[in-house]
Protein backbone atom coordinates (compact mmCIF):
# COMPACT_ATOMS: atom_id res chain seq x y z
CA UNK A 1 0.00 0.00 0.00
CA UNK A 2 2.93 2.12 0.93
CA UNK A 3 3.24 2.63 -3.39
CA UNK A 4 0.12 3.45 -4.26
CA UNK A 5 0.50 7.06 -5.26
CA UNK A 6 4.17 6.77 -6.60
CA UNK A 7 3.00 3.57 -8.70
CA UNK A 8 -0.20 5.46 -10.38
CA UNK A 9 2.11 8.29 -10.73
CA UNK A 10 4.59 5.61 -12.28
CA UNK A 11 1.73 3.55 -14.28
CA UNK A 12 0.30 7.05 -16.52
CA UNK A 13 3.93 7.89 -17.81
CA UNK A 14 4.53 4.45 -18.22
CA UNK A 15 1.01 4.04 -20.79
CA UNK A 16 1.92 7.34 -22.36
CA UNK A 17 5.04 5.82 -23.02
CA UNK A 18 3.42 2.48 -24.44
CA UNK A 19 0.24 3.29 -26.42
CA UNK A 20 -2.25 0.73 -25.68
CA UNK A 21 -0.68 -0.55 -22.56
CA UNK A 22 -3.29 -0.65 -20.05
CA UNK A 23 -1.24 -1.09 -16.49
CA UNK A 24 -4.03 -2.97 -13.80
CA UNK A 25 -2.37 -2.15 -10.58
CA UNK A 26 -3.44 -4.24 -7.11
CA UNK A 27 -2.72 -2.63 -4.14
CA UNK A 28 -2.57 -4.29 -0.81
CA UNK A 29 -0.16 -5.37 2.02
CA UNK A 30 2.66 -7.28 0.53
CA UNK A 31 1.89 -10.11 2.63
CA UNK A 32 -1.65 -10.34 0.71
CA UNK A 33 0.21 -9.61 -3.00
CA UNK A 34 2.33 -12.77 -2.33
CA UNK A 35 -0.40 -15.21 -1.02
CA UNK A 36 -2.43 -14.15 -4.26
CA UNK A 37 0.94 -15.08 -6.09
CA UNK A 38 1.32 -18.25 -4.26
CA UNK A 39 -2.35 -19.31 -5.24
CA UNK A 40 -1.66 -18.28 -8.89
CA UNK A 41 -3.11 -15.26 -9.11
CA UNK A 42 -2.18 -14.23 -13.03
CA UNK A 43 0.65 -11.59 -12.38
CA UNK A 44 3.65 -9.73 -14.54
CA UNK A 45 5.43 -7.97 -11.95
CA UNK A 46 5.44 -8.29 -7.79
CA UNK A 47 6.61 -5.55 -5.93
CA UNK A 48 7.57 -6.19 -1.82
CA UNK A 49 7.74 -4.06 0.48
CA UNK A 50 10.47 -6.46 2.04
CA UNK A 51 12.72 -9.09 1.68
CA UNK A 52 10.61 -11.77 3.53
CA UNK A 53 7.49 -11.25 0.89
CA UNK A 54 9.57 -11.84 -2.09
CA UNK A 55 11.48 -14.70 -0.53
CA UNK A 56 7.89 -16.05 0.01
CA UNK A 57 7.18 -15.69 -3.82
CA UNK A 58 10.52 -16.85 -4.89
CA UNK A 59 10.29 -20.11 -2.57
CA UNK A 60 6.38 -20.40 -4.74
CA UNK A 61 8.74 -21.17 -7.83
CA UNK A 62 6.91 -18.02 -9.98
CA UNK A 63 9.96 -15.88 -8.87
CA UNK A 64 13.40 -16.17 -9.88
CA UNK A 65 15.16 -12.71 -7.85
CA UNK A 66 13.96 -9.81 -6.87
CA UNK A 67 15.59 -6.37 -7.39
CA UNK A 68 15.83 -3.85 -4.84
CA UNK A 69 14.61 -0.44 -6.25
CA UNK A 70 14.20 1.64 -2.79
CA UNK A 71 14.28 2.32 0.39
CA UNK A 72 12.44 4.06 3.17
CA UNK A 73 12.14 5.45 6.31
CA UNK A 74 9.99 4.62 10.06
CA UNK A 75 8.27 7.53 11.78
CA UNK A 76 6.62 7.65 14.63
CA UNK A 77 3.16 9.29 14.22
CA UNK A 78 0.18 10.40 16.93
CA UNK A 79 -3.29 12.79 16.31
CA UNK A 80 -2.01 16.53 16.08
CA UNK A 81 -3.81 17.52 18.66
CA UNK A 82 -2.48 14.93 21.38
CA UNK A 83 1.45 14.90 19.83
CA UNK A 84 3.68 12.14 21.13
CA UNK A 85 6.96 13.77 21.33
CA UNK A 86 8.92 10.00 21.45
CA UNK A 87 8.91 6.51 21.60
CA UNK A 88 9.68 6.82 25.32
CA UNK A 89 6.24 7.38 25.72
CA UNK A 90 4.40 4.04 23.96
CA UNK A 91 4.36 2.34 27.34
CA UNK A 92 2.48 5.02 29.17
CA UNK A 93 -1.02 3.24 31.35
CA UNK A 94 -3.45 3.71 29.00
CA UNK A 95 -1.92 4.71 25.42
CA UNK A 96 -3.45 3.28 22.60
CA UNK A 97 -1.10 2.08 20.40
CA UNK A 98 -1.97 0.70 16.49
CA UNK A 99 0.51 -1.36 14.46
CA UNK A 100 0.45 -3.05 11.03
CA UNK A 101 -0.13 -6.71 11.89
CA UNK A 102 3.27 -8.50 12.67
CA UNK A 103 3.04 -10.90 9.09
CA UNK A 104 2.98 -7.46 7.41
CA UNK A 105 6.35 -5.79 6.09
CA UNK A 106 5.34 -2.37 7.77
CA UNK A 107 4.15 -4.53 11.11
CA UNK A 108 7.61 -6.30 11.44
CA UNK A 109 9.72 -3.37 10.71
CA UNK A 110 7.78 -1.27 13.25
CA UNK A 111 8.73 -4.03 15.97
CA UNK A 112 12.36 -4.43 15.09
CA UNK A 113 12.51 -0.71 15.60
CA UNK A 114 10.55 -0.65 19.08
CA UNK A 115 12.94 -3.67 20.12
CA UNK A 116 16.25 -1.64 18.84
CA UNK A 117 15.06 1.39 20.59
CA UNK A 118 14.35 -0.49 23.99
CA UNK A 119 10.55 0.13 24.66
CA UNK A 120 9.10 -2.85 22.88
CA UNK A 121 7.62 -4.94 25.78
CA UNK A 122 6.12 -1.49 27.24
CA UNK A 123 5.33 -0.47 24.02
CA UNK A 124 3.50 -3.31 22.88
CA UNK A 125 1.49 -4.11 26.24
CA UNK A 126 -0.58 -0.99 24.68
CA UNK A 127 -1.04 -2.43 21.24
CA UNK A 128 -4.48 -2.46 20.75
CA UNK A 129 -4.88 -3.15 16.72
CA UNK A 130 -3.01 -5.25 14.85
CA UNK A 131 -4.00 -3.88 11.10
CA UNK A 132 -4.07 -5.38 7.79
CA UNK A 133 -1.47 -2.41 5.97
CA UNK A 134 0.56 0.63 7.08
CA UNK A 135 -2.68 2.66 5.44
CA UNK A 136 -5.01 1.27 8.02
CA UNK A 137 -2.99 2.39 10.82
CA UNK A 138 -2.61 6.19 9.34
CA UNK A 139 -6.53 5.70 9.13
CA UNK A 140 -6.75 5.13 12.91
CA UNK A 141 -4.04 7.70 14.37
CA UNK A 142 -5.44 10.37 12.19
CA UNK A 143 -9.08 9.97 13.24
CA UNK A 144 -8.14 9.92 16.71
CA UNK A 145 -9.15 5.96 17.34
CA UNK A 146 -5.43 5.77 18.41
CA UNK A 147 -3.19 7.33 20.02
CA UNK A 148 -0.22 6.47 18.19
CA UNK A 149 1.68 4.45 15.27
CA UNK A 150 4.68 3.18 13.47
CA UNK A 151 4.98 4.39 9.64
CA UNK A 152 6.86 4.78 6.91
CA UNK A 153 7.92 8.31 5.77
CA UNK A 154 5.59 8.14 2.95
CA UNK A 155 2.43 6.92 4.31
CA UNK A 156 2.26 10.72 5.87
CA UNK A 157 1.01 12.24 3.16
CA UNK A 158 -0.67 15.58 1.81
CA UNK A 159 -3.92 14.07 2.71
CA UNK A 160 -3.21 13.41 6.29
CA UNK A 161 -0.06 15.02 7.49
CA UNK A 162 -2.32 18.18 8.87
CA UNK A 163 -3.98 15.63 11.31
CA UNK A 164 -0.45 13.96 12.41
CA UNK A 165 2.50 15.16 14.43
CA UNK A 166 5.33 12.99 12.99
CA UNK A 167 8.26 11.90 14.71
CA UNK A 168 11.62 10.08 13.33
CA UNK A 169 12.90 7.20 14.60
CA UNK A 170 16.59 7.14 14.97
CA UNK A 171 16.90 3.55 14.44
CA UNK A 172 18.99 1.39 11.99
CA UNK A 173 15.57 -0.33 10.67
CA UNK A 174 15.59 0.18 6.71
CA UNK A 175 12.50 -0.67 5.01
CA UNK A 176 13.43 -1.79 1.93
CA UNK A 177 11.59 -2.72 -1.89
CA UNK A 178 12.01 -5.20 -3.99
CA UNK A 179 10.86 -5.88 -7.63
CA UNK A 180 10.51 -9.08 -9.77
CA UNK A 181 8.73 -10.20 -13.23
CA UNK A 182 7.30 -13.21 -12.60
CA UNK A 183 8.53 -16.51 -14.84
CA UNK A 184 4.88 -17.00 -16.48
CA UNK A 185 3.98 -13.13 -16.93
CA UNK A 186 1.87 -13.52 -20.11
CA UNK A 187 3.81 -9.80 -21.03
CA UNK A 188 7.47 -10.74 -20.01
CA UNK A 189 9.06 -7.87 -22.30
CA UNK A 190 6.79 -5.16 -21.26
CA UNK A 191 7.02 -6.34 -17.64
CA UNK A 192 10.69 -5.83 -17.87
CA UNK A 193 9.84 -2.41 -19.36
CA UNK A 194 8.16 -1.62 -16.06
CA UNK A 195 11.14 -2.80 -13.82
CA UNK A 196 13.67 -1.04 -15.79
CA UNK A 197 11.16 2.29 -15.91
CA UNK A 198 11.73 2.26 -11.81
CA UNK A 199 15.45 2.58 -11.91
CA UNK A 200 15.19 4.96 -15.02
CA UNK A 201 15.94 8.63 -14.23
CA UNK A 202 12.01 9.27 -14.87
CA UNK A 203 11.04 6.58 -11.91
CA UNK A 204 14.06 7.47 -9.48
CA UNK A 205 12.46 11.27 -9.56
CA UNK A 206 9.11 9.85 -9.34
CA UNK A 207 10.09 7.64 -6.13
CA UNK A 208 12.14 10.92 -4.79
CA UNK A 209 8.76 13.23 -5.02
CA UNK A 210 7.25 11.03 -2.89
CA UNK A 211 9.81 10.85 -0.38
CA UNK A 212 11.13 7.02 -1.03
CA UNK A 213 14.93 6.65 -0.92
CA UNK A 214 17.34 5.11 -2.75
CA UNK A 215 17.79 1.39 -1.99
Amino acid sequence: MSLKEVFAEIEAGFEAAHPGVDVVVNFAGSQILAGQIEEGAPVDVFAAADEAQMRRAIAGGRVAAGLRFASNRLVLISPAGAAIVGPGELGRPGLRLVLAGPGVPAGSYARQALQELGVAEAALANLVSNEENVRGVVGKVSAGEADAGVVYATDVTPAVIDKLHVVPLAVTVTPSYEVAVLKDSPEPALARDFVAELQAPAGRAALARHGFLPP
